[in-house]
């Protein structure tokens, strides 16, 4: 470069183009990516129906929307081009143009198969592609398809091939998906293989309706506040307030009481449309999908300041009426009943990974013999010491008394003893340890809560691996009711047991999966039907007492 040369802004497109599809690092946000730019290309007056097929080698996302004309893809692979349909004076949730590089998240492959008006366009994009581009230079989209005629519907097709991660999560997808879904105010219609995504907003025991004091009025606009209140805490996704403007979402935010007593009890929404109509130095939100707020804006720390005290005062509120229901006598016993049924799952889950534990050394040390010839609740067979056939035979030399010298005397530590290998010598139930080193800290716990007659009876948090028992379920109130409205009546414990354990059984699996990869469904099918069996006559002995 020459000294005198003009200094210019230049910017690598490749690195740029790969920055921003980092944002996309979970297979939910890509997926949503994809589909919410399918809602946004929704026909007017029609149900916009989206299609998504996913698997542990590719995904793809389908549409019955407009589709994209060759000069419409052209502009979507533009980086930060303005949205075409923002453009045309749709509101749209779109307006920096950095979707186009999701995919590249996670995967290594974009094609996109669109048709619009009889003329059918298919691109392809690798990461192979990207990477190569010459000095930051533009990169080229390979055409398969240009311009070709078709009977074929308006529309488009998205694939995502070459993942670099293990199998996806679909049930997360669904979750994540169906969340978004409910901030969406159009007729849609979004399935996930084959499941139709539909958002069940929480239930509540409580609304309140706010506006704004005057002086929050002037820099937010006339808004209504919506809070409502779920009798059970609420998972992340789900709490909290959602931030909407003309319906779009652009964040959820508890404004700085998230980490406060009872705050996972609140959600609700607010829209205020300032926030896509008002043009400002400081954006009120970044082009990085975090569906985060921007508090150096001016218009959002007035928001989210009014926020915060009104969301406060609800706290509070709950706080204290959580208090008084802590000091009545009955609540009190309900919490002694789950401690105890939480101690008997406490128990059998420790149980259960000691098995798993023992059939993966078995699996490696007998050839796939089955754990149940090796193991029972009393511990492994080993040889040594018993009359009972093991599946082993000692070798190496007996154990020294920990001196050292050539003859073995007395000492402080053991000396090494015998290994084991595969064969049939005598021996016994080698005892499981006990003691504070060798002790499992409690997993799960039981929760009661009134969530009215129309939720769940009950449900578990996997966060907190908390099981909520709702109080108020038609089952477990007549229960209640049956045995003289006392905690310790036969009838209510046994419905209160009984639920425990099933939804217990129901989790298992689950966390089984975590740690055995070959565990399938077969065998989640059958531990469910064996743990509720197994439960159950846990908790009769201790009804039964």
């Amino acid at each position: 470069m020459k000294d005198n040369q003009s200094i210019e802004v230049t910017s690598h497109i490749s690195r740029d183009f790969l920055q921003n599809a980092a944002y996309f690092n979970t297979m939910p946000k890509l997926v949503w990516e994809y589909v919410a730019n399918s809602l946004d290309a929704a026909k007017e007056n029609e149900t916009v129906v989206v299609m998504v097929d996913l698997t542990s080698n590719y995904v793809t996302i389908s549409d019955n929307g407009i589709g994209m004309s060759r000069n419409d893809l052209n502009n979507f692979f533009k980086m930060h081009g303005e949205n075409i349909r923002r453009k045309r004076g749709k509101r749209v949730r779109g307006r920096f143009g950095t979707g186009k590089s999701a995919a590249f998240g996670l995967a290594d492959t974009l094609l996109i198969d669109t048709t619009q008006v009889g003329l059918r366009n298919v691109v392809e994009l690798t990461r192979n592609d990207i990477k190569q581009a010459e000095n930051g230079k533009p990169f080229p989209v390979k055409d398969i398809a240009v311009n070709q005629p078709t009977d074929g519907e308006d529309g488009t097709k998205v694939e995502i091939r070459d993942f670099n991660i293990r199998r996806p999560n679909v049930d997360q997808v669904v979750t994540y998906v169906e969340r978004h879904l409910s901030r969406y105010k159009q007729r849609a219609l979004v399935s996930i293989n084959g499941h139709e995504c539909r958002f069940q907003e929480p239930l509540s025991n409580l609304e309140i309706k706010r506006v704004p004091p005057p002086d929050v009025v002037k820099h937010v606009g006339n808004v209504k506040l919506i809070i409502k209140v779920s009798p059970s805490p609420l998972n992340e996704e789900i709490k909290g307030i959602d931030i909407l403007s003309h319906g779009i979402w652009h964040g959820t935010t508890l404004a700085g009481i998230e980490n406060k007593e009872r705050a996972n009890y609140i959600f609700g929404q607010i829209d205020v449309p300032i926030l896509e109509d008002g043009n400002w130095k400081i954006p009120a939100f970044d082009n990085t999908r975090n569906n985060t707020l921007n508090l150096q804006n001016p218009v959002v720390a007035v928001l989210v300041g009014w926020l915060y005290e009104e969301l406060e005062l609800v706290r509070q509120k709950l706080v204290e009426k959580e208090r008084d229901r802590r000091d009545l006598a009955a609540t009190k016993q309900l919490e002694k009943e789950a401690d105890q049924i939480a101690r008997i799952i406490n128990d059998d889950f420790a149980l259960q990974e000691l098995e798993l534990e023992l059939k993966r050394k078995v699996a490696k040390r007998s050839g796939g013999k089955s754990v149940s010839e090796i193991i029972d609740g009393a511990g492994e067979l080993w040889p040594g010491g018993g009359d009972e056939i093991t599946p082993w035979e000692q070798t190496g030399a007996q154990h020294g008394s920990g001196k050292r010298g050539d003859e073995a005397g007395e000492g402080e530590e053991p000396r090494p003893g015998p290994t084991v290998r595969p064969g049939q010598k005598p021996g016994a139930r080698k005892e499981i340890k006990k003691g504070s080193g060798k002790r499992r800290r409690s997993v799960f716990s039981i929760e009661f809560y009134n969530g009215t007659d129309r939720a769940e009876r009950s449900r578990y948090d996997s966060e907190t691996k908390t099981i909520f028992i709702n109080s108020d379920h038609p089952q477990v109130s007549y229960a209640f009711e049956m045995g003289g409205r006392k905690v310790n009546a036969r009838q209510f414990r046994e419905i209160c047991y009984e639920i425990a354990a099933v939804e217990y059984a129901m989790v298992l699996p689950h966390e089984k999966v975590e740690k055995d990869e070959m565990y399938n469904a077969s065998d989640a099918l059958y531990d469910v039907r064996e743990t509720v069996n197994r439960i159950i006559r846990r908790f009769m002995e201790v009804v039964q007492k």
